[in-house]
């Protein structure tokens, strides 16, 4: 007899999330102008991190060591670039709205002069700071509760690639993409204000972080760097994937200090047997013990 799957539920939400996103859409003032905005945002999204975990592996194929040891089966590349995908089709359905604003000439948060935000230097650094504090909490928040009981569903699909390739980067469901991403839509408010060159760099520095974190091999340089500042690293979140119930944080390791989340912190806990073979994809992967 069939095993009931526990996270009908949870695929049933992705399928209406990945529809969902694009009939909202639809709903803008000018469906046409938005429509044109998504598919831009979309192949440039999914262009860009396709190319840059494309070099990230090839740079991380030629490390002699990876963090788990040597591979005993291929990365499950066409896997994670499918549901890289779903999640770039998501984000892409948030950042349409902004952008199809900024097209028909209607006034959103977004700077691009620093004269434009009213801000002195200091002022866009401490901005600048704070965003990466509150986008830190955001994610590590958003992560412990996704590995709850009721919400692991709409995470089980990062947790298939237990060591995983930089493809698998941004590898989330669509429910996890909405809630990771939500918070771009932010800067349709005028008084959102945002200064562009600054956003840029931190959306570029988090796709940057996300690929490297996801590499399964380490830079000496960047670990004995990042982490005198608290920034995750390749290191700290391979962890994650190989023990699951340590190690949330996205950005940084703040939160995991402070909340006592570290492998470190959190005694026998043990890592994650590993998967038969063959390795499950992502649509039929069931692991709620790795739910906390």
């Amino acid at each position: 007899m069939a095993r009931r799957d526990p996270y009908r539920i949870h695929r049933w939400i992705d399928r209406f999330v990945l529809v969902g996103i694009v009939g909202v859409g639809l709903l803008h003032p000018e469906p046409l102008e938005w429509l044109q905005s998504f598919g831009a945002a979309f192949a440039v999204l999914l262009g860009s991190v396709y190319a840059g975990a494309w070099l990230v592996t090839r740079w991380a194929e030629r490390k002699e060591e990876r963090i788990q040891g040597p591979r005993r089966k291929p990365p499950m590349l066409r896997e994670e670039a499918i549901v890289t995908a779903q999640a770039m089709w998501v984000m892409s359905g948030l950042i349409a709205w902004p952008i199809t604003q900024a097209r028909l000439g209607v006034e959103t948060g977004f700077r691009w002069s620093l004269e434009g935000t009213g801000w002195t230097w200091w002022t866009a650094s401490l901005v600048t700071v704070g965003g990466v504090v509150a986008i830190d909490a955001w994610t590590y928040w958003k992560h412990r509760a996704l590995h709850t009981k009721a919400l692991f569903g709409f995470h089980r699909d990062h947790h298939t690639f237990r060591d995983p390739s930089s493809f698998a980067g941004f590898a989330v469901g669509p429910t996890e993409a909405l809630w990771t991403f939500l918070p771009v839509l932010a800067v349709l408010h005028p008084k959102a204000i945002h200064w562009g060159p600054s956003y840029l760099v931190l959306v570029v520095g988090f796709v940057s972080l996300n690929l490297y974190l996801h590499s399964g091999v380490t830079a000496k340089i960047i670990e004995g760097t990042l982490p005198r500042v608290g920034i995750n690293t390749s290191a700290f979140h391979n962890v994650h994937h190989s023990h699951a119930k340590v190690n949330f944080g996205e950005v940084a390791t703040w939160w995991d200090i402070i909340c006592g989340t570290r492998l470190q912190d959190r005694a026998g806990t043990k890592p994650l047997p590993e998967p038969a073979e063959p390795e499950p994809r992502p649509e039929v992967v069931q692991r709620p013990s790795s739910a906390v």
